[in-house]
C-alpha cells in the first residue's frame, strides 16, 4: 500500500503523525506544569488534538470501509471535544474560574453528548452516515460522507462555541496588565492557525472528511505550549500580578533593570508624575535603593496630599524581594514600603500605658486609681469626656467617683446612673462593653450636657464602669481607639482588684494578729492562773488525805480524779492552741501506732473495769506523728464510753493495713450518732445532749488528725453502735520509730 503513495500523499502522512506524537508530548508536558493557570485543561486539549492526529492517520491508512468509518466516527468524537475545551481552557486562563462549574458545564457540554450519543446509536445520522464510501487520493485512503442537517446544526454549534472561546481572549487582551499581553496575543494567534487551515483545506475539497486539519492543531499546540510554558513572553511575570498589586495597602513598586515596570495605587502618592513605567527607580523615589541597603526606614523628600497640599510625611519600612522565574533567572524586584507612621504612634501610646500602669502600682485607693485612669484616658489616648463610675453599698446606683475636667466642668457635678438606666447597668452587669457613635443616642441625657462626638463604655469587673469619650471632632472609634480602651480598662480593674486584695489582706492580718493576742492570753491564763490554781488544789489535797474520815474517802477522790481531769483538759488545750497557732509545721516523726493503740487500751481498762474492750491490734503499724498520739487515740475511746446509754459497754478496736492507708477502727455498741451530729460532732462548741459537756476532745481529734495529713469520721455500727474511723497516711515498712 505505502509503495503507492505520492510525494503529497506522504507529507500528509508524515505530518499527520509527527501531529500525533507532538500531541501526546505536549499534553504530558502540560500535564506536568499543572500548577500554571489552564495547564490543566489545555493538557486535556492537547490530549484531544493528538487523538485526532493517532485517528486520523489509522483512517489514512486503512483498507476497508467498516474500519475507516470506525475511525472516522472515533476522529468526530474527538474534534467534538476540542472546541469545548477550548471555550473552559479560554475560560479559567483568563481568570474566569467560577464560570467553570457544576451549572454551566453540562450547559456546554449538552449538545455535543448529545449529538455524539445520537451518532453511536443511529449511524444513519453519526459522523460517518451510510452514504459514506472509501476514496483514494494520493496512496492515501480518505471518507467521502454526505451529512444530514443534524451534523451541520451541530458544526455550527461547536463553531460558536470555537469563537466565544476566541472573544473571552480577546476580551481579556483588552484588559490585561501589560505583563499578560503578549502571552496572550501568543495563544490567540495559535488559535487561529488550525481555523485558517480548515477552513482552506475545506474549501479546496469539501467532500473529503477534515483533512490536514490536525496537523495545523498540532503546531498550534506547538505555539501554545511555547507561548504558556518555556517562552512566557512577560517582562516579570507573573510572579506580581496586577491583582496581588492593587489590593495591596502597602505601596509596592516592581523593578527591572533598575527601572519601574509596574506599582500598585497605593504608590501613587510616592510620584511627582503620571509617567513612571520606564523610569530610573532613583531619580523617581531618591534614597529608596540606599535605604533598602542600609535596612533603614525611609521618608520621601515630599508627598503629595489630597488637593495638592503636602500632608504629613510618612515614615516607611522598605523591603526588596528579588523576582526568579522558574529558571531561577534574576528578573527583577519587587520594593514593598510599609508605612509605620502608625505604628510609632502606637508603640508611643503602648508606652504611655506602661507609665500608667507604674503609677496604678503605687497607688493604693480605689479613688487614687480611679483618677489615673481617667487622666490616661484624657492625656493618653485623647479622650478628653471620660470618667469612672463604681457601684454604691447598697448595689442601686453607679456614682462616678473621677472624671475628666472638661467632662466635669460641662457637668457641674457628679454623675449617678440608677438601675432604669439600662445602657451602664447592661455593662456593668454583662461585662459586654457598649459603643455610642450616633448623634441620636448621644444628644439625649445625661450624655446631652456634654460636646461627645462618640462614647465608648467598658466593664471593670465587679468594680464598676470605665467610659470614654471623645469630642465632636471625632465621630467613630477606630480600631486602634478601641483596643487601647480595652487595655486601659483591663489594667484598671487589675489596679482594684489588687487593691482590694491588699485591703482584704490587710484586714485579715489585722484579725490574725487580734486573734492571736487573744490566743496568747488565754494561753497565759491556762498557764499561770489555772495550772497553778490546780497545783495547789493538788497540794492541798496530799496534804488534807491523812486526815479524811472514812465516811469523806469518796468525796476526797471524786475532788482529786476532777483536779487531776482539770490538770489534763487544761494541758490539752494549750497543745491544741500552740498547734492551731504555731506559724511553721508541725514536727511530725514517725511513731508506732501499735504501741500508743496498747498502752491507751491498758490504761482504760484498767480505769474503767466495767467496760469490756475487744483488741485486734497488728503489730508493725508506724504512721506519721508526735507524742499527742495518744491523746488521740484516748479521746475517741473516751468519747465512745463518756456518750454510752449502758454502764456495761462493749468496745472493739480493730487495725487495717492498706497499700496507702493505715485505719484505726473503735466500734462500741451504744445508741449511735444521727446523720446531722457525724458532721458536726467535730465542731469546737458542741455540747453533747447526754451529758452536757461541750465537745472539746472531738475537737482536738479533728485538728491533730488533720496535722498528721489523716482523716477522722464516724459510721454506722451494724445492728447498732457507732463506728469511730481514724485514717493515717502509710509509712514505709524501713521508717524509723521514736
Amino acid at each position: 500500500m505505502f509503495g503507492s503513495i505520492t510525494f503529497g500523499g506522504g507529507v500528509v502522512l508524515t505530518g499527520t503523525a509527527l501531529g500525533g506524537g507532538v500531541g501526546f508530548v505536549l499534553a504530558r508536558h502540560a500535564w506536568s506544569n499543572r500548577d500554571v493557570p489552564g495547564a490543566t485543561l489545555f493538557s486535556s486539549l492537547i490530549l484531544a488534538v493528538a487523538g485526532w492526529c493517532v485517528f486520523s492517520l489509522l483512517l489514512l491508512t486503512s483498507t476497508s470501509l467498516a474500519r475507516a468509518r470506525l475511525w472516522t466516527t472515533l476522529i468526530g468524537v474527538c474534534v467534538t471535544a476540542i472546541p469545548v475545551l477550548w471555550l473552559t481552557f479560554a475560560l479559567e486562563y483568563t481568570g474566569r474560574d467560577d464560570w467553570v462549574s457544576r451549572k454551566t458545564l453540562p450547559l456546554i457540554w449538552a449538545e455535543p453528548v448529545l449529538y455524539t450519543v445520537g451518532s453511536l446509536s443511529s449511524p444513519h445520522h453519526g459522523f460517518a452516515n451510510d452514504s459514506a464510501a472509501l476514496v483514494t487520493s494520493d496512496g492515501l485512503t480518505a471518507l467521502s460522507v454526505v451529512h444530514t442537517p443534524s451534523f451541520y446544526f451541530h458544526l455550527v454549534y461547536l463553531f460558536v462555541v470555537l469563537v466565544t472561546g476566541f472573544g473571552f481572549f480577546t476580551a481579556f487582551l483588552v484588559q490585561a496588565d501589560r505583563l499578560y499581553r503578549k502571552q496572550t496575543v501568543a495563544i490567540i494567534l495559535a488559535g487561529l492557525l488550525p481555523l485558517v487551515g480548515t477552513a482552506v483545506f475545506s474549501f479546496v475539497d469539501l467532500n473529503i472528511a477534515f483533512g490536514l486539519a490536525p496537523v495545523f492543531f498540532a503546531a498550534s499546540a506547538i505555539l501554545d505550549c511555547l507561548a504558556l510554558f518555556r517562552y512566557d513572553f512577560l517582562n516579570v511575570a507573573p510572579l506580581a500580578s496586577e491583582v496581588v498589586l492593587s489590593e495591596m495597602d502597602d505601596p509596592v513598586i516592581v523593578v527591572a533593570d533598575e527601572r519601574i515596570v509596574e506599582y500598585n495605587p497605593a504608590a501613587k502618592p510616592l510620584f511627582d508624575g503620571d509617567t513612571i513605567v520606564g523610569r530610573d527607580l532613583e531619580s523617581v523615589v531618591p534614597g529608596l535603593l540606599d535605604a533598602v541597603s542600609s535596612d533603614e526606614p525611609f521618608s520621601p523628600p515630599s508627598v503629595l496630599a489630597d488637593g495638592g497640599s503636602v500632608g504629613e510625611t510618612p515614615i516607611y519600612d522598605p523591603r526588596s524581594t528579588p523576582i526568579r522565574d522558574h529558571h531561577d533567572a534574576h528578573r527583577g524586584d519587587i520594593f514593598v514600603l510599609r508605612e509605620i507612621t502608625s505604628q510609632k504612634r502606637r508603640e508611643e501610646t503602648l508606652r504611655a500605658l506602661q507609665s500608667a500602669t507604674r503609677r496604678f502600682m503605687n497607688a493604693e485607693r480605689p479613688e487614687e486609681i480611679a483618677e489615673i485612669a481617667v487622666q490616661t484616658a484624657d492625656e493618653v489616648l485623647d479622650h478628653p469626656y471620660s470618667s469612672i463610675f463604681f457601684p454604691e453599698d447598697d448595689g442601686a446606683v453607679l456614682r462616678s467617683v473621677a472624671m475628666t475636667d472638661l467632662m466635669r466642668d460641662g457637668l457641674d457635678g457628679e454623675l449617678t446612673f440608677s438601675r432604669d438606666a439600662e445602657s451602664m447597668w447592661s455593662v456593668f452587669e454583662s461585662g459586654t462593653p457598649v459603643v455610642y457613635e450616633s448623634v441620636e443616642q448621644l444628644s439625649k441625657p445625661p450624655y446631652g450636657y456634654l460636646p461627645l462626638g462618640c462614647l465608648l463604655s467598658l466593664p471593670l469587673g465587679e468594680h464598676g464602669v470605665l467610659a470614654v469619650g471623645s469630642d465632636t471632632r471625632k465621630r467613630t472609634f477606630t480600631e486602634n481607639d478601641r483596643r487601647f480602651a480595652r487595655i486601659l480598662a483591663s489594667t484598671t480593674e487589675t489596679a482594684l482588684d489588687r487593691a482590694q486584695r491588699e485591703r482584704d489582706l490587710r484586714e485579715s492580718q489585722a484579725m490574725v494578729e487580734e486573734r492571736t493576742e487573744q490566743i496568747e492570753f488565754f494561753n497565759g491564763v491556762l498557764r499561770h492562773d489555772i495550772l497553778n490554781g490546780i497545783t495547789v488544789v493538788n497540794g492541798n489535797l496530799e496534804l488534807l488525805e491523812p486526815h479524811v474520815a472514812a465516811t469523806g474517802e469518796s468525796y476526797f477522790e471524786t475532788v482529786r480524779n476532777w483536779s487531776e481531769d482539770i490538770g489534763q483538759l487544761t494541758e490539752k488545750v494549750r497543745s491544741v492552741s500552740q498547734t492551731v497557732t504555731d506559724s511553721e509545721s508541725v514536727s511530725l516523726e514517725s511513731v508506732s501506732l501499735s504501741d500508743a493503740l496498747s498502752r491507751r487500751v491498758t490504761k482504760v481498762r484498767n480505769t474503767y473495769p466495767n467496760v469490756s474492750i475487744d483488741a485486734d491490734i497488728e503489730d508493725g503499724l508506724a504512721v506519721s506523728g508526735n507524742e499527742l498520739l495518744g491523746e488521740v487515740v484516748e479521746n475517741v475511746l473516751l468519747n465512745a464510753i463518756e456518750h454510752h446509754d449502758r454502764d456495761d459497754p462493749s468496745l472493739v478496736i480493730r487495725t487495717r493495713r492498706s497499700e496507702e492507708t493505715v485505719r484505726v477502727e473503735i466500734e462500741d455498741d451504744g445508741p449511735g450518732i444521727s446523720e446531722e451530729m457525724k458532721t458536726r460532732v467535730f465542731d469546737r462548741n458542741v455540747t453533747s445532749e447526754s451529758t452536757g459537756s461541750i465537745g472539746f476532745g472531738l475537737y482536738f481529734v479533728s485538728v491533730m488528725m488533720e496535722q498528721y495529713d489523716g482523716s477522722v469520721w464516724f459510721e454506722d455500727a451494724n445492728p447498732c453502735g457507732t463506728v469511730a474511723i481514724l485514717s493515717f497516711p502509710q509509712l514505709s515498712a524501713d521508717a524509723p520509730l521514736t
